[in-house]
């Protein structure tokens, strides 16, 4: 084994992404309250956010499964399906992306952008900087997401391998791996209520 802390890097690095642009957003919103302006910050935001939903909803089957009962019930199911249906769960941070774009560029069109306010003038560079390296040019919110489950597949094959020898090592292998997991996954959840409250 060993890929456990690839898959608690990418994890980490959705979770900074996901605190910057609530961050952002926070400081954006908190001096914008023109109503057709935070539509669309709303509307780009969300689109964004698709991806630490993503993101959370996949690995919350797996950090339910803490406890070895619920591991030798559970894990053969849970592994397969996600087995068969990972590689399309990849592909989804890449369209919400996309359309987060798309909404960008609607919000680039409004005034308040081009501000000369310190505040939000440097708020829009760091959401600049934002949209250019993790969502559009580098895409490197959708590659750490599809990097984080294709290590997480990797690490379910090893464990499932495991399993078949002995249960209880391989629930003692995984449930080390998942309480790693746990306070990044914490963290995301909580930025994720952070920017719910905000909109």
């Amino acid at each position: 084994m060993g890929v456990e802390l690839n898959i608690v890097r990418e994890l980490v690095t959705v979770c900074v992404t996901a605190s910057e642009l609530t961050a952002i957003e926070n400081l954006i919103k908190g001096e914008l309250a023109m109503p057709a302006f935070v539509e669309q910050f709303d509307k780009m935001a969300d689109a964004i956010s698709e991806c630490y939903a993503i993101t959370a909803a996949n690995l919350q089957p797996w950090l339910d499964i803490n406890t070895e009962s619920k591991f030798c019930e559970k894990f053969d199911a849970a592994h397969a399906d996600y087995k068969a249906t990972y590689l399309g769960i990849t592909n989804r941070p890449r369209v919400a992306c996309d359309q987060a774009y798309k909404e960008y560029m609607l919000l680039k069109e409004f005034k308040e952008t081009q501000t000369a306010y310190p505040l939000l003038k440097r708020s829009f560079v760091r959401l600049d900087e934002f949209i250019d390296k993790w969502i559009t040019n580098d895409a490197w919110l959708a590659m750490t997401i599809e990097n984080l489950f294709k290590m997480l597949n990797r690490f379910l094959n090893e464990v499932a391998e495991l399993k078949q020898k002995d249960p209880t090592d391989a629930f003692t292998i995984y449930q080390a791996a998942m309480v790693a997991l746990q306070p990044y996954y914490a963290v995301l959840e909580n930025a994720r209520k952070l920017t719910g409250e905000a909109a």
